[in-house]
């Protein structure tokens, strides 16, 4: 059993309810994605030898970094689902990509990925949020629980180096680390049916508003439409507009409750 799998199974925990599973990728993919009508299992550089479907939870974490302006269909679109655990191959607290590159600081990189995995518990990311956050809101805003009021909460024991690590890595403002520090990565190894699944929103540059038939083959999956406009700005500056906007959606449908 991983170092947080038995943290989370000792300690008590309120399992706050969980944010929807957010699929994003760039802009061009969604039109493919609606054409065979799911999201498909690609092979993966991490897990190698296994095809994958990646997820966050609440948060469009995923990202094609870009460091000059884009055009529209480069720009970062997502695909929004209620949140499942069924399919799931496994689950971490962080983009486990970015830990397999080596891109977290030493303190929580000296470990193991594996420590970190939280597989075989369909609770997981409510147990996660419940612990290191102190409802969704903050989780998705990256606001973990007070030091104090974290180590006092739970029993936390001089050994759990790994649950440390991650209450640190959420508070770590090194302009080297962003949102994926602590997003909760959801593997699924197989393809995510959009008829199945029933996605809840997708979020598009609106640029593709003019498209009638575009729109429409949206609007069939039974999903709303948030869109976001253009403006002369680097890609990355444009997940302030999704991150907004799926607020926008949380709080309307009442997930924040």
């Amino acid at each position: 059993m991983t170092a947080l799998r038995q943290f989370l199974q000792r300690n008590s925990i309120s399992r706050a309810n969980p944010l929807p599973l957010v699929h994003t990728t760039e802009s061009y993919f969604i039109k493919k994605i609606l054409a065979k009508g799911e999201i498909e299992a690609r092979p993966c550089n991490v897990f190698r030898g296994e095809n994958l479907s990646y997820f966050f939870v609440g948060r469009a974490a995923y990202k094609k970094e870009a460091n000059q302006e884009a055009d529209y269909w480069e720009l970062p679109s997502c695909v929004v689902f209620e949140y499942f655990s069924d399919g799931v191959k496994r689950v971490f607290p962080f983009d486990s990509g970015a830990f397999d590159g080596g891109l977290y600081p030493n303190y929580i990189n000296m470990m193991e990925l594996s420590d970190f995995e939280i597989k075989d518990d369909p609770e997981a990311p409510q147990k996660l949020i419940g612990t290191f956050f102190n409802n969704p809101r903050d989780y998705y805003k990256l606001k973990a629980r007070p030091d104090e009021q974290f180590k006092s909460a739970f029993d936390i024991d001089v050994l759990d180096e790994e649950i440390l690590a991650l209450h640190r890595l959420i508070g770590d403002r090194n302009e080297k680390f962003d949102d994926r520090r602590f997003a909760i990565e959801v593997q699924v190894n197989s393809a995510v049916s959009l008829s199945s699944r029933k996605p809840l929103l997708f979020i598009i540059p609106e640029t593709y508003l003019g498209n009638r038939r575009y729109v429409e083959s949206i609007e069939a999956t039974g999903a709303e439409i948030f869109s976001y406009p253009l403006y002369p700005l680097r890609k990355q500056y444009y997940y302030y507009a999704i991150y907004d906007k799926l607020e926008k959606f949380y709080i309307e449908r009442g997930y924040y409750v």
